[in-house]
């Protein structure tokens, strides 16, 4: 039978077809004794809007520097596969890089201000977009491959991901995430748990495939993210899948920043501005690589200042979690209502404190918020038209290092990063951002692997 992909339905959260929750189960829970003595057990916070303030800043503005936008983003869509075994299922992952002329946008931008000059047509705003995609198919259960080292589901999905890792190229005079994340990493020597069934050996992956020296078991250079651990043989490996898109998102990041220190382009690099979908930070099991993402933007950003440069500009964007939950909070007035509190260019930087009284709750002694995870700090800002957005800016000096520290120093290149949110903010949806609209669309549509992203920066210089 041929291996075909179709949607997956949705789950019914009921045991049978037909059969749906009441309000009468609702009220009961409600009326459940042991709800209301949780109820009566947890320490509510007092109202926000008579607490101050987090700190802010006001950093320099209007700088108008960058004249080229990267947005990356990532998809995965899980579907199932008809290979005759039950439950078989591939995810289809997408990772979108958007090249955005903002010089060129400017220029359109004053068009059709008089009477005089035309309107720009929406094909002359997308010419000044560029875009390409690294795609490629995850397996997940009950889906094996014909090649040697594929036999089991799980050995498969490693196989795969070591192979699309190894070939992913950002350019072709470039090297692979895989050669980036061996670089970043100095072939990380720390152990890990042997991938292969039932053994208990650690063993450590290399620069290239080696073998488990107790179980004779394959081990890939990537099978140090670790993703396979959430790989699952009788439920669906969405999370597993989830782990490779994101860290395929963050060393395409890394990638594309190198290209200007190998090509040694550092004297464009002020003019161009790298925006993610979601924080500057890695979650799950390959979290480990934080610190070393970390280092080595503090390592670049800091040849690109030795140059004269201006240093990299990379902003996370968060569309919701709890900062962005708090800063709506933050922003509500008794007399005025729903964001009516804060003034628009109202930029805050909360400190590590205020994070863990208000935000991320812990207790003052604790280990702060993200130290594992985050090479980003956050900043919670109301743009010049009202919108709410929530930042994060790598961490590259001492400044941004030291979790209290709030000044001005700590966030590198904030002011460009606002100028962003304002120039490039879109009312089509709440608090949008387009580049990232427009890297979430190419990202959801699969479309060819190779690509050229840094070929279409210079094209047209």
């Amino acid at each position: 039978m041929s291996s075909t992909l179709r949607p997956l339905g949705a789950t019914p959260r009921v045991p049978y077809d037909g059969e749906y929750a009441t309000g009468h189960t609702l009220a009961r829970l409600v009326d459940n004794p042991a709800v209301r003595d949780f109820d009566g057990e947890i320490k509510k916070s007092t109202s926000i809007a008579a607490e101050a303030l987090p700190d802010t800043i006001a950093p320099p503005r209007e700088s108008t520097r960058v004249k080229r936008l990267i947005a990356i983003d990532g998809s995965t869509v899980t579907s199932r596969v008809e290979n005759g075994h039950p439950g078989a299922e591939a995810s289809l992952l997408n990772i979108a890089a958007v090249v955005i002329a903002l010089a060129k946008l400017r220029e359109l931008a004053q068009m059709g201000k008089s009477a005089t000059d035309p309107i720009p047509s929406p094909a002359a705003v997308r010419e000044l977009e560029k875009w390409n995609t690294l795609s490629a198919v995850l397996p997940g259960r009950n889906v094996i491959g014909k090649s040697v080292g594929a036999e089991t589901p799980k050995r498969f999905f490693r196989q795969v991901v070591h192979r699309e890792i190894s070939g992913a190229t950002l350019s072709g005079d470039h090297e692979t995430l895989l050669e980036t994340l061996r670089d970043i990493t100095n072939d990380r020597a720390t152990p890990i748990q042997c991938p292969g069934d039932s053994c208990d050996q650690h063993v450590t992956p290399q620069s290239e495939p080696t073998n488990c020296g107790a179980c004779g078991e394959t081990v890939y250079p990537s099978d140090s993210l670790r993703c396979h651990e959430r790989f699952e043989d009788y439920g669906s490996s969405e999370q597993a899948f989830t782990m490779v898109r994101i860290v395929v998102e963050h060393l395409s990041m890394v990638n594309l920043i190198r290209w200007f220190e190998r090509h040694d382009r550092f004297d464009v690099l002020d003019a161009i501005g790298f925006i993610m979908d979601g924080p500057l930070a890695i979650f799950g099991m390959a979290a480990w690589l934080k610190k070393h993402i970390q280092d080595e933007l503090g390592r670049l950003h800091q040849l690109s200042l030795d140059k004269g440069g201006a240093g990299v500009l990379l902003v996370g964007v968060e569309k919701h979690g709890m900062f962005m939950d708090h800063l709506e909070a933050l922003d509500w007035s008794a007399a005025r209502g729903e964001r009516g509190r804060l003034e628009p260019g109202t930029v805050m930087a909360p400190g590590i404190g205020y994070i863990h009284q208000h935000i991320a709750l812990r207790p003052p002694d604790a280990k702060p918020h993200g130290e594992d995870t985050y090479y980003g700090r956050h900043l919670m800002y109301k743009s010049l038209s009202g919108q709410h957005a929530v930042l994060t800016l790598p961490i590259v000096n001492v400044q941004g290092a030291d979790p209290a520290c709030v000044d001005e120093d700590a966030f590198p290149r904030v002011g460009d990063a606002l100028d962003l949110i304002d120039e490039l903010g879109t009312h089509l949806y709440k608090d949008g951002f387009a580049p990232l609209a427009r890297a979430h669309l190419h990202a959801a549509v699969p479309l060819h692997r190779g690509t050229e992203i840094l070929a279409s920066i210079f094209s047209d210089r």
